[in-house]
């Protein structure tokens, strides 16, 4: 979400954030200022209900593709059931077996959609992918042994491996690769690159090769698998995007080491996700797998645990391939996942046609390992700190070696990339050497020409400052670089020394474009309490430009602009921004320019006009009556400021107000009237705002139906009863006989959404919309708000069960479970503290509600 609030918030700082002028990246545009208002509102919700491009959890969509086959073909229901029997039998049968089990061997075809030449993936890409299914299914990855104790001795060999098919199906040579050129920009879950006539490739016979289709898929999605038997052999595989298959080329970190591809094969395998896709009730049908609660995302601590009870384990099993933390985090398969994979490929089993070797194959060459380098003590000195081209890594002591390819830097090839590096010492500062290569050609070595990008020349005990050219021969994309930093000598590429330190990142290098400089004269200006305007020097050769902004410790968010100044509205008062700007040319982007910050003016004050009645002695309001206002408020002296009392309001739903007079004798005629301002500008004078008018009359009580405008601004604004006698009162004055109350009201996000903060309030929006729950109906309320470990969800409405999603205020998808009762309980005691959204979806609609992790 760009929200101007990129990060924990209390209070979404981009809710509302518009920039100026256009943000779309395919859009053709001229250097001409040309100013367009896009809703960052608009952006957010996008975000929350796609989890697109800025998304950076795993969004595996197997699941959701499994449920749409089932609706398709009924008939896979009972297949399934059959797949499932056969291989609990299949288990039951090892258990009491001794035999050692055969490798199998599954030939694969890689069909490779493209749009563009960068979708059009290289043969090494593939092999890298075929390497990496290899070492993970044969658990001779090189992480293999980060397996904590008490996972370690589960931790298996499946003995599956995979080729590339040396026949198709005609019985003729092949590479086992496919490549096909398509007018589709981005596919879906709908299977269509699984068609020719549809933009695709035809399946080879799916009962002889695992097929693995290779696209631009859209909406965040990582990839997807079909289940065995749960469609249609026509479109039995694996789905990957593209930029999160194999380890080199477009692969894009944190997703970049070949495990989506390893995670979505164990689908087709007959693997479910770790934690059963359901809540701490539900299993994954394997025996020696923890139970847990939710996905888990990023990099977790060990332990980590979601569920009270998960079978005795200490922790969550996070590094399963099965679960969804990033690549660099998972590792491993289990015996009993493993014994689930091998049922389905076993005499009998449904993909037994598979391991027959009709479709032939090879296997390629492992994937070359970079060579290893590290410090044997960091008790005296470290890498404090790298800055490559403006992107600082603090990282602090790492125990002599740290890997941060997971981080990725962008450098422009043929441009010179400043250099800044910072040691870090306990008491003494030492001389340290500092040295960096980048693996130039991505053969995993640093020992070609020119891959010594960086060589200090001599020893320091202070930063380190310099620059580097990247050669316009060097490839585009990922790589490897490694830093390294050596007490009193020139350290080499693969030795281990005995004081200093070494850090790997991944680097992508851009095409070569001298000429793309970073913007300079980054200016902020007309700074108001909701917006700011970010300006900078044009830069010959760019196509446009990348506008970072975050506040000051936050995530950043990248705007596109094609002029060379954005007008951000939205932000959040009172709040430091940090901005920097970057210059795209073409297909190549520069490095950053320096940060500069900006702090917005504090919110202007609402104050609202004063209306009262100067005597009581003989009329009053007695109770007001809205929504879960309920206030026996009696004489108040002309004037009663009930703000604190508040109900929430759904944008266009209908609700009944009731307004009950009192006299202390004679029953006088009252005129009434109500305003709400819906804009919250702090007055009521716009249109709409007076919501209620009733002549005088003496009738008791009034009762009134008020629409909320679907145009209404979300948040606490103010609603103002007046009871004049004898006439119908206006907003701001002050009248001789009778009273005037003020509350407050509530607009929430979503038509479905109920007051987070008072639990009556579903009840009470139950009874005013007519009834008991029935089923279709949706509304929710989550408390308490703020929470700090458990956030307890009611559901209103019965059904099949609701998918809930938390999502931060940054977009990102960080807990997903389903929820089978009307009576919720959900850990969040791992999320950071800030503000979310709770999204929760029938499957037809979605509604959300923000709350706060203390």
């Amino acid at each position: 979400m760009f929200a101007l609030v990129l990060t924990d918030v209390r209070k979404s700082p981009f809710e509302n954030l518009s920039i100026s002028k256009p943000l779309y990246p395919n859009q053709t545009s001229t250097m001409n200022i040309r100013t367009i208002t896009v809703s960052l509102f608009f952006l957010a919700l996008l975000l929350v209900g796609n989890l697109a491009n800025a998304q950076q959890n795993r969004n595996c969509h197997s699941m959701e593709h499994l449920e749409a086959l089932k609706a398709s073909h009924p008939e896979s229901e009972t297949r399934m059931r059959q797949i499932e029997s056969f291989t609990q039998e299949y288990i039951r049968n090892q258990r009491n077996s001794r035999e050692q089990n055969n490798v199998y061997t599954i030939p694969v075809v890689v069909h490779v959609i493209y749009r563009t030449s960068t979708e059009n993936i290289s043969e090494a890409q593939i092999n890298s992918q075929i390497a990496v299914l290899n070492q993970d299914f044969r658990k001779t990855n090189a992480d293999a042994n980060n397996a904590p104790s008490e996972f370690a001795p589960l931790a298996a060999d499946t003995e599956i491996q995979f080729v590339l098919a040396t026949t198709d199906p005609s019985g003729n040579p092949t590479t086992g690769i496919t490549r096909t050129s398509t007018t589709v920009s981005s596919f879906s879950t709908n299977d269509a690159m699984k068609y020719t006539a549809q933009g695709g490739r035809n399946a080879w016979d799916t009962q002889r090769y695992l097929n693995i289709w290779v696209c631009n898929l859209g909406g965040g999605i990582l990839g997807y698998a079909q289940f065995p038997g749960s469609g249609s052999a026509a479109t039995d595989g694996v789905v990957v995007g593209h930029n999160y298959f194999g380890t080199t080329g477009t692969a894009q970190a944190p997703f970049n080491r070949g495990r989506t591809t390893t995670h979505e094969v164990g689908h087709w395998l007959n693997l479910r996700h770790i934690w059963g896709d359901g809540n701490c009730n539900a299993d994954d049908f394997v025996t020696d797998t923890p139970t847990a609660g939710a996905p888990n995302y990023g990099c977790p601590s060990y332990p980590s645990k979601s569920c009270n009870s998960n079978g005795g384990f200490t922790s969550d099993m996070f590094m399963n391939y099965m679960d969804y933390v990033d690549d660099a985090c998972m590792y491993m398969f289990t015996t009993g996942q493993k014994n689930r994979m091998r049922a389905v490929l076993a005499s009998g089993g449904f993909r037994a046609t598979l391991v027959a070797g009709s479709g032939g194959g090879t296997t390629p060459p492992a994937d070359p390992q970079y060579c290893a380098s590290k410090g044997n003590s960091v008790a005296d000195e470290w890498i404090q700190s790298v800055n490559i081209g403006g992107n600082t890594q603090t990282t602090g002591s790492n125990g002599g070696y740290s890997d941060r390819t997971a981080t990725v830097i962008n450098l422009s090839k043929g441009v010179s990339t400043s250099v800044s590096l910072t040691p870090g010492f306990a008491g003494t500062a030492y001389n340290e050497y500092w040295r960096i290569w980048i693996d130039l050609n991505n053969d995993k070595d640093f020992d070609d020409a020119g891959e010594l990008v960086f060589d200090a020349g001599a020893v320091s005990n202070t930063t380190v400052n310099g620059a580097f050219t990247v050669p316009t021969s060097a490839i585009t994309g990922n790589t490897r670089m490694r830093v390294s930093m050596k007490y009193n000598g020139a350290p080499t590429a693969c030795e281990t020394f005995s004081y200093g330190e070494v850090e790997d990142y991944t680097v992508n290098l851009g095409g070569a474009t001298a000429s793309c400089n970073a913007p300079t004269g980054v200016n902020v200006s007309a700074v108001t309490a909701s917006s700011f305007t970010v300006s900078w020097n044009a830069v010959s050769g760019a196509t446009a430009y990348s506008v970072e902004v975050r506040p000051v410790g936050g995530t950043w968010t990248a705007l596109s602009a094609s002029s060379t100044s954005l007008n951000l509205t939205g932000a959040s008062a009172s709040t430091t921004y940090e901005v920097r700007v970057r210059t795209v040319c073409g297909s190549t982007n520069s490095n950053y320019s320096s940060t500069v910050t900006v702090t917005t003016a504090a919110p202007p004050a609402v104050s609202y006009c004063a209306s009262r009645g100067n005597s009581v002695a003989d009329e009053w309001i007695q109770r007001v009556q809205f929504g879960s206002i309920n206030n026996n408020s009696g004489a108040n002296g002309g004037y009663g400021n009930f703000t604190n009392l508040s109900t929430t309001l759904n944008r266009g739903t209908s609700y009944t107000l009731t307004i009950t007079p009192a006299w202390s004798g004679t029953v006088y005629r009252e005129g009434y009237a109500v305003w709400i301002d819906w804009n919250q500008d702090g007055d009521f004078a716009d249109a709409g705002e007076q919501v209620v008018t009733v002549a005088r009359t003496n009738a008791t009580p009034i009762s009134r139906t008020i629409s909320v405008p679907t145009t209404a601004l979300a948040g606490a604004t103010r609603m103002r009863i007046s009871m004049k006698y004898n006439a119908t009162p206006t907003a701001c004055e002050t009248f001789s006989y009778g009273e005037v109350e003020d509350y407050t009201v509530v607009i929430a996000t979503a038509s479905s959404n109920v007051n987070p903060a008072d639990d009556h309030v579903a009840s009470q929006q139950r009874e005013t919309q007519g009834g008991d729950l029935k089923e279709g109906d949706i509304a929710f309320s989550l408390y308490p708000n703020p929470a700090q470990t458990v956030l307890n969800v009611r559901l209103g409405f019965v059904g099949e069960g609701a998918k809930v999603s938390i999502i931060s205020v940054t977009g990102a998808e960080v807990y997903q479970t389903t929820l089978q009762n009307q009576e919720n309980e959900l850990t969040i005691s791992h999320l950071k503290s800030g503000m979310y959204i709770l999204s929760v979806t029938d499957g037809r609609e979605v509604f959300t509600q923000k709350f706060i992790k203390e």
